[in-house]
């Protein structure tokens, strides 16, 4: 039983390192879901496209920017749509009963709208927070911010 257990926190150790991801975001994405002047967001885009988000999905070991990636996709009028998560808790909609099993990555706003082309996606699906992204807004906002994107850690390396 204790092995067990020990097992259950290895499993969930991960969301607490993450506790604290976009927190400062989430106030401002809230505020913004709420303004209808539709100013706070554009205030907050670039923020969002910098931040580090998450995504559920199936990823090999050591994943390259360029290679495709099995990212989950949801349903919505039987289109497409990609999920997003600004932290763990905002993922809870994922969580069914004997099925809580999935890989998450971490990844900046803007790289994952450019491995994400052409396909509709939502930010914290089901939630306050949630906001929807076209394929064309994503290219505009990708393309306006890609200068701002942080290098990964393996482009420096020598």
């Amino acid at each position: 039983m204790a092995e067990e257990k020990n097992t259950m926190t290895e499993e969930y150790e991960w969301t607490e390192n993450l506790k604290g991801l976009n927190k400062e975001l989430e106030e401002r994405i809230l505020a913004a879901n709420q303004d209808n002047t539709r100013v706070k967001w554009n205030k907050l885009l670039p923020d969002l496209m910098v931040a580090e988000v998450l995504i559920v999905g199936q990823f090999a070991e050591g994943v390259q920017t360029d290679k495709q990636l099995n990212i989950l996709m949801l349903q919505k009028d039987g289109h497409a749509v990609v999920p997003f998560f600004t932290s763990p808790e905002r993922m809870s909609v994922l969580v069914k009963p004997n099925s809580n099993s999935f890989e998450v990555m971490k990844v900046n706003t803007v790289r994952f709208f450019q491995s994400i082309k052409g396909k509709t996606c939502v930010l914290d699906p089901m939630s306050p927070y949630a906001r929807v992204f076209n394929p064309f807004e994503m290219k505009v906002l990708a393309a306006e911010n890609e200068d701002r994107v942080p290098p990964l850690p393996t482009e420096n390396a020598v």
